[in-house]
């Protein structure tokens, strides 16, 4: 049985046209089961639900190239 994995990311995603330009990917992403923004925390937090956390580090990278910072808060 697969177990479900909350990924939390702090972001440079700032409004919804960023949110628009990231979901086409994490959509797509075959780790990525759902996610949100939050727009109105200071950190912008990118919260992943992800079935599996080796994925962190590719979501990451995905979000980097599409010209986002993303820092894992999940230490």
């Amino acid at each position: 049985m697969k177990v479900m994995t909350i990924l939390v990311f702090r972001t440079s995603i700032m409004n919804e046209k960023d949110v628009q330009s990231i979901t086409h990917t994490l959509n797509n992403h075959p780790h990525v089961l759902g996610w949100t923004v939050d727009l109105m925390d200071w950190e912008r937090v990118l919260r992943i639900e992800a079935s599996d956390s080796a994925a962190k580090l590719g979501i990451i990278e995905c979000i980097k190239m599409l010209g986002f910072e993303c820092e894992d808060l999940n230490h």
